[in-house]
């Protein structure tokens, strides 16, 4: 099997999208035959190189003949249309209504204005593809209603890559980043967006502070704005890349994974599975798909109530009172983006076979 994959965006940059994508088509290269890629290279005139990476498609397409074209982002039209002639399956990966989520968006109002119409124009990739690949159910059923429902379209969760895991024991992180080996520490990684929920953070961090001095919350990677944390209660270090995040899961008591839900779909946290790969318990918003089901699906951490800071503050007291070394009981392989890659063959492989019947 031979696939092209194409997206917006530059890979080698720092980001939770950029991060995922490089190690899920890693993942996938181990599984096929050939993969080859297209992604941004420029850090300025971005909108005027969608043009020249549809272009390159093209050029791809008609040189190597790939199986499968799967694409991202505000490109893939032409190169589907090309596609299409040629008899070779496409497929979209989908995160996000784009269209839906602007007024949430931290950008300048200009740089809004222009995804209006390239979140249209990204709508129509969307539904002129063979298959669909979404990374949470609310946004698949979301796709159904508002354009289609096609049997051949499926959801993949996120998932971890194995090297991504930090080889430093929680004593050496405490003393790297000059932490109190006294005290409890709950840590969340991320970007600090307004659907992720900080200022339940802010607020669970007033309550427990009410209750005792030993359990701090830090915030690591995303820098927390004024506004979520005016007094400053939370511990946030930033800018932090990807293996510094890794090092602060290490030194965390738990977990936690709050989220605001504010978006289509709540999306599928690439935290998450940080987490899971370091074996910590995770705190999590309960009756809330891609959240809670993937939490206690293994019995390793535990849904609640962020909206209610009080009683949520005496519930992680009792938590980590009775916390014990889950090491042994925490399944991870599950989770890996060699997993996750294996259901996108196994779904791009049944549409295959239905096409022949």
């Amino acid at each position: 099997m031979k696939i092209l994959y194409v997206c917006n965006f530059n890979l080698d940059n720092y980001s939770g999208r950029n991060r995922a994508t490089k190690q899920k088509l890693k993942a996938l290269k181990k599984q096929i035959d050939e993969l080859y890629i297209i992604s941004s290279k420029l850090k300025k005139f971005k909108f005027l190189e969608l043009f020249f990476i549809e272009l390159k498609s093209i050029y791809m397409i008609l040189k190597y003949k790939p199986n499968i074209f799967i694409s991202r982002g505000f490109v893939g039209y032409f190169s589907q249309k090309l596609c299409k002639i040629m008899n070779i399956k496409t497929v979209r990966e989908i995160h996000a209504d784009i269209l839906g989520e602007l007024n949430q968006l931290n950008k300048h109002w200009l740089v809004k204005f222009f995804l209006i119409p390239l979140s249209i124009y990204t709508q129509k990739i969307d539904a002129l593809s063979d298959i669909r690949i979404f990374n949470h159910p609310y946004l698949l059923d979301w796709f159904k209603s508002n354009f289609f429902d096609s049997s051949n379209d499926i959801y993949v969760y996120n998932g971890y890559d194995i090297k991504s895991r930090s080889l430093l024991t929680k004593e050496e992180v405490i003393k790297k980043y000059n932490l109190d080996k006294e005290i409890k520490y709950l840590v969340f990684v991320g970007e600090a967006s307004y659907w992720h929920g900080i200022d339940y953070l802010v607020c669970l961090q007033e309550s427990l502070n009410k209750l005792t001095k030993n359990i701090k919350i830090i915030c690591a990677g995303g820098k927390v704005s004024k506004e979520d944390d005016p007094e400053k209660l939370l511990i946030n270090i930033t800018p932090l890349n990807d293996v510094g995040c890794a090092e602060i899961i290490q030194a965390s008591e738990a977990c936690l994974l709050p989220v605001r839900q504010s978006r289509v779909s709540p999306g599928s946290p690439l935290k998450l599975y940080d987490y899971i790969l370091h074996k910590k318990y995770v705190i999590t918003q309960k009756e809330l798909k891609g959240y809670e089901d993937e939490v206690l699906r293994y019995n390793f951490g535990e849904s609640v109530d962020f909206n209610d800071s009080e009683n949520l503050s005496f519930k992680i007291i009792e938590i980590l009172k009775n916390l014990r070394d889950k090491d042994e009981q925490i399944i991870i392989e599950n989770f890996s983006w060699d997993e996750r890659m294996k259901e996108w063959l196994l779904g791009i492989w049944k549409y295959e076979n239905k096409i022949r019947d």
